[in-house]
C-alpha cells in the first residue's frame, strides 16, 4: 500500500487563487501541499488586468480598494506591474462615475479617467515564481472525503484542513455549480504600455474580452469570427484604427452561482467546504481578489 502524504493545508488547484493561498499559508510556518493536474488554467491568461472599477457601469467592486491594495503588496514581491489603467467616460457620465470611485487614487485625462494603482501583470512569469515557492504535485484528483485527498494511481495525501481553488474543472468534487464564461485574448503586434480598458481592455500585447453567453461545461470553445470582430471593433473604438493580430489564446473562467454560499466570509468567493474552505467563483476577478482572500483565509482559520 503507499504511503499516505501527510500535510496540515491541502491545496487543491494551481491558478493565482490556490498558489496565492499556498505561499501565504506556507510563509506562516505550515506544512502545504498543491494538488493540480497543470499550472494556472484560466489564470495563464497572456495579461491579467488588476481594476477595481468594473464593467461599462464603472461598479467599484465589493472590498475593492482593500483588495487592490493587498494585490500590490502581494504581486509586487514576485513580477513588474505596470500602473495605471486608463478608463474612458462616455460624455455625460463623468458625475456618475465620479460618485462611484470611492478611495481610489486617480486623475482626470481628456476623455476618462486613469486608476493610478490600478495595474496589469504578465501571469506566467507570476505563477511560475509561485509555484517554484510552494511545489505543485501534477496529478488528478478523484475524490475528497474528509481527511483524504484521493489521487489517481491510488496516491493519497491526508490533511487537516482542504482549500478548494480548483475553478470549474474539479468543482463537482464539491458539488459546486456555476457558469463557465469563455474569454478570448488577441495578442498583438502592437503594445501597449498602459491599459486601456472600456467593453474590451488593451494592457501590452493583448486585446482581450469576453462576448460568449455562458456556458453549462467547462470545454473551451474554438473562436468565432463574430467574438474576433467583436473584439477587433472595441479596439477600433480606443485607438481610431484596427491593430494588427498575431496570435490568439482562450481560456473559460469560473463563476459561482450569484447566490451567496451559507457561511460566505465577507465575500461569495470564500465559504466554508466539508473538511475545509472553498476559494473559487471568482469570474474575470482572481487576480484582483486572490491575495486579499487569502489574508482572509488565514484569519477564519486562525493560523
Amino acid at each position: 500500500m503507499r504511503k499516505v502524504e501527510e500535510a496540515e493545508a491541502v491545496v487543491l488547484g494551481a491558478g493565482v487563487a490556490g498558489l496565492t493561498a499556498a505561499w501565504l499559508l506556507k510563509e506562516r510556518g505550515l506544512r502545504v501541499r498543491v494538488v493540480a493536474q497543470g499550472l494556472g488554467g484560466a489564470s495563464r491568461v497572456p495579461v491579467a488586468l488588476v481594476n477595481p472599477l468594473r464593467g461599462k457601469r464603472f461598479t467599484l467592486a465589493r472590498k475593492g480598494e482593500e483588495a487592490l491594495e493587498a494585490a500590490l503588496r502581494f504581486y509586487s514581491r514576485f513580477v513588474p506591474l505596470h500602473l495605471g489603467v486608463y478608463r474612458p467616460v462616455p460624455e455625460g457620465e463623468r458625475e456618475k462615475v465620479v460618485s462611484r470611485l470611492g478611495g481610489l487614487k486617480h486623475t482626470w485625462d481628456q476623455g476618462g479617467v486613469l486608476l493610478e494603482e490600478a495595474f496589469w501583470l504578465e501571469p506566467r512569469p507570476l505563477l511560475q515564481k509561485l509555484s517554484e515557492g510552494v511545489g505543485v504535485l501534477r496529478s488528478r484528483v478523484l475524490a475528497w472525503e474528509p481527511p483524504y485527498l484521493f489521487l489517481e494511481g491510488g496516491g493519497r495525501i491526508r490533511g487537516e484542513v482542504l482549500v478548494y481553488a480548483g475553478g470549474g474543472q474539479g468543482a463537482h468534487l464539491l458539488g459546486l455549480e456555476g457558469r463557465h464564461i469563455p474569454g478570448l485574448v488577441l495578442l498583438l503586434l502592437d503594445y501597449f504600455p498602459r491599459a486601456i480598458s472600456y467593453r474590451v481592455y488593451l494592457a501590452g500585447s493583448a486585446l482581450g474580452g469576453s462576448y460568449l453567453p455562458h456556458r453549462s461545461d467547462p470545454e473551451a470553445p474554438p473562436p468565432t469570427e463574430g467574438e474576433v470582430e467583436w473584439l477587433l471593433r472595441g479596439a477600433e473604438d480606443l485607438l481610431g484604427y484596427r491593430p494588427s493580430v498575431a496570435s490568439a489564446w482562450r481560456g473559460v473562467r469560473f463563476r459561482l452561482d450569484p447566490s451567496l454560499p451559507p457561511g460566505g466570509v465577507d465575500l461569495s468567493y470564500l465559504f466554508p467546504v466539508e473538511g475545509g474552505f472553498a476559494l473559487t467563483g471568482f469570474g474575470s476577478t482572481g487576480f484582483l481578489y486572490a491575495p486579499w482572500l487569502g489574508e482572509r483565509l488565514l484569519e477564519v482559520l486562525e493560523w
